[in-house]
């Protein structure tokens, strides 16, 4: 489907739980009869700043959203497919968290913060050949 902006915006919320005009209109900015006013297509445009909010919170991309021109899912950068690495401060501040809690760190939370900081699944002897089904 390709019509205009409120048919593709439509088309995004045909499976959205109830709630997410008031979360996008509170990202945007704007009051929740603008996103009604976007939907019914009363409003003949949008400004590119709401454009990009609305594809973002979407993933799809802007220009398919605004003209219906392009791949309508977003795509994203080869660079930031892969996992990013936290910053010094942000393991710090984990660290500092961890240690003033009462009760150690269990398994899980061990596995969990191995998987945040290294951004791969650790593998275990005894699983490398498993396949997930």
């Amino acid at each position: 489907m390709s019509g205009n902006f409120a048919e593709r915006l439509k088309e995004l919320t045909t499976d959205m739980n109830r709630g997410w005009q008031a979360d996008l209109a509170r990202r945007c900015g704007v009051t929740r009869s603008a996103i009604t006013g976007w939907l019914s297509g009363q409003r003949s445009g949008i400004e590119s700043t709401y454009l990009f909010i609305t594809a973002d919170y979407f993933g799809v991309n802007a220009r398919w959203l605004a003209t219906g021109v392009g791949p309508k899912w977003a795509e994203m950068p080869m660079y930031l497919t892969k996992k990013v690495h936290p910053n010094v401060g942000e393991v710090l501040a984990k660290f500092e968290e961890m240690s003033s809690r009462r009760t150690g760190i269990n398994d899980a939370e061990r596995i969990e913060l191995y998987v945040w900081l290294v951004g791969e699944r650790p593998s275990f002897p005894g699983t490398a050949n498993m396949q997930t089904r």
